[in-house]
């Protein structure tokens, strides 16, 4: 394989560093994608080689974003399994062959961006940079300064998002509580034990209280009285805590797979 020639990227990328996973199942070299990320200021990529591995990197360090190599209908399988298990995740994949049009409406049915690996270098690096960029303006910054004064706070450390939504589902409070970690900020509003609307970044409902069960670090409090006017959570919390835990039960089968 020749050598990757030099590209300027005129990426403003922030002080932080914009955490990349890339699933890239050859073991043998590394492609050019990778070459040309290598290159990109302020971006941290770590590479797995299989599926499990990918779900135990995401469960256990927080990323920006996912980008899948290879073939495409295997890249749209690993996604669409990885969009079940991670909903909020930016999830790409660059695909060497095969036709954009065979599988665009299963990936955007699965909010999954197709990236075409098919191009010249100059043309790769371009769109690589720009989904980095993409990733760069969705993370949220952890926030800290937390008011000591609120009525419940803690770490995700000490104690899971299940346990303490259980507690305060069981205890009838109603109020908000707030997640913030490295991930970003999240909001479960309960209204006397019932969780009557969940948001995190542009993910709503269900599948924003799946995302935070799958949290293990990060901060939260609660504010008391304070009630959502917006409902986007229907089923009882006790429904919702049996589907998610076996849901993250399933996440983790698939490490040991």
């Amino acid at each position: 394989m020749g050598k990757v020639p030099a590209i300027v990227f005129s990426t403003c990328l922030g002080i932080v560093e914009t955490r990349l996973l890339a699933l890239n199942a050859d073991p043998v070299f590394q492609d050019r994608a990778l070459a040309i990320l290598d290159q990109i200021e302020s971006l941290e990529t770590q590479i797995v080689r299989n599926l499990s591995e990918a779900v135990q990197a995401l469960l256990e360090e927080n990323f920006d974003g996912l980008i899948i190599e290879g073939d495409a209908a295997l890249a749209i399988e690993h996604a669409t399994n990885l969009r079940q298990h991670f909903p909020s995740l930016t999830i790409a994949c660059l695909f060497q062959s095969g036709r954009r049009s065979d599988f665009s409406v299963r990936a955007k049915e699965q909010n999954i961006e197709l990236l075409s690996g098919a191009r010249s270098d100059r043309r790769l690096g371009a769109t690589l940079a720009r989904f980095v960029r993409s990733l760069d303006s969705q993370a949220g910054g952890a926030s800290e300064g937390i008011d000591p004064c609120h009525s419940l706070i803690g770490n995700l450390n000490q104690f899971s998002a299940a346990e303490i939504l259980q507690m305060s589902c069981l205890s009838q409070r109603s109020g908000r509580f707030t997640f913030k970690s490295g991930r970003g900020n999240s909001e479960i509003y309960l209204q006397q034990g019932s969780v009557r609307h969940a948001v995190f970044g542009s993910v709503e409902g269900e599948a924003a209280v799946a995302e935070i069960f799958r949290w293990r670090q990060g901060r939260f409090y609660f504010e008391e009285g304070i009630i959502s006017q917006e409902q986007t959570v229907n089923r009882p919390w006790a429904h919702l805590l049996i589907d998610n835990l076996q849901k993250l039960d399933e996440t983790l089968e698939l490490v040991s797979v």
